[in-house]
């Protein structure tokens, strides 16, 4: 059966706009639709990254000087099979969700991306005009871009200036922060729960 399993839950950028940012990997098991077609395309080889990893030079951007040695030192390393997930899906959550409804949503978008997947219409697996990766996020820069203006803009305001709409959603702000502190060591394998959920730990 289809699975899920929720990621390490951070402070990030979506915190600053008052939103929780959580993201799972989705997976299928052998016996579900689609099962072959994804261990072909999602069961890989990986390097195994050695502890003093790459000590070549690298740019202020992080990339290495000299690509050529970079890629010969990753051909020399030993590598292990590994099964990727199919998708890694996010999604913003209020400050107030709860842990069952953070599960419900998650298996609502297993559902939905296991079958765009059987269609071959997952946005994360094409690309642009420009060969670049296509995914939703990219689809939203527009209301990602405009929600982050809207924040920063408010939040330079005098507090005289802001109205009571203003700083409650500023308040979100610190009320995310304290849901991730509060959350991001829950096992949602172990929550209790009204439904069932596919999770994994």
């Amino acid at each position: 059966m289809a699975y899920f399993k929720i990621l390490p839950i951070l402070r990030d950028k979506y915190v600053d706009m008052g939103m929780l940012n959580i993201s799972a990997e989705l997976y299928l098991e052998q016996g579900d639709e689609g099962y072959d077609k994804y261990i072909a395309e999602h069961f890989v080889t990986v390097p195994i990254i050695p502890e003093g990893r790459y000590t070549g030079k690298f740019n202020k951007d992080g990339v290495p000087v000299n690509q050529t040695d970079y890629d010969n030192w990753i051909k020399s390393l030993p590598t292990v099979w590994r099964l990727n997930p199919f998708c890694t899906h996010s999604i913003q959550f209020e400050h107030d969700a709860t842990e069952e409804e953070i599960l419900w949503c998650f298996e609502w978008a297993l559902g939905i991306t296991h079958w765009n997947y059987l269609m071959d219409d997952l946005h994360c697996q094409k690309k642009d005009e420009n060969g670049n990766p296509y995914s939703q996020v990219v689809n939203q820069p527009f209301h990602y871009s405009a929600r982050r203006d809207y924040f920063r803009t408010i939040s330079q305001l005098p507090l005289g200036n802001r109205s009571d709409y203003m700083n409650s959603e500023l308040a979100k702000i610190s009320k995310v922060e304290a849901k991730v502190n509060k959350i991001k060591d829950v096992d949602f394998t172990k929550v209790k729960t009204i439904g069932k959920y596919s999770v994994r730990q």
